[in-house]
């Protein structure tokens, strides 16, 4: 692992930077797509991939757990709801989980991007671009297609 920039140390960000813009970017339109076709009503419909609505918007919000936890491992750690299942709750946990995945982005410099995870065998880099591209074309399409099926168990 690359060693933690101190205080005093230079960051070099810009390639960060722009990854973040990016990250806001397909965040806020998978968010407005899904607002746009999920609704209480539609959380049991079938999505195109055998998922319920609820389903991708659990995967949504863990998407970015999960990815979040990488980078912390990555970039090394620092020092020292509403239980109801609808649209609203899972918007604002995707978007909160967004903003930790990108903040703990925000901490890293250049060099750690083609940092390779222990046991992950992706870079901090690799699993930007997987997120990027989940949010340009997975959650939101599977929500819009989704078609009514048998309500969740």
């Amino acid at each position: 692992m690359t060693e933690p920039i101190g205080i005093s140390g230079t960051m070099r960000q810009a390639e960060v930077r722009a990854l973040i813009r990016r990250l806001h970017e397909a965040q806020q339109r998978a968010t407005n797509e899904i607002l746009d076709h999920a609704n209480w009503d539609t959380l049991g419909n079938a999505t195109p991939h055998g998922f319920t609505v609820n389903d991708v918007l659990r995967m949504w919000v863990w998407h970015f757990w999960s990815h979040h936890r990488e980078l912390i491992l990555a970039r090394g750690r620092l020092t020292d709801d509403n239980p109801h299942f609808h649209v609203p709750h899972y918007v604002r946990e995707a978007n909160e989980a967004f903003g930790r995945f990108v903040g703990e982005l925000a901490c890293m410099t250049d060099e750690q991007l083609d940092l390779r995870l222990p046991g992950e065998g992706r870079t901090v880099r690799e699993i930007v671009e997987h997120t990027l591209a989940t949010l340009e074309g997975y959650f939101a399409d599977e929500i819009a297609n989704a078609q009514p099926g048998e309500e969740e168990q």
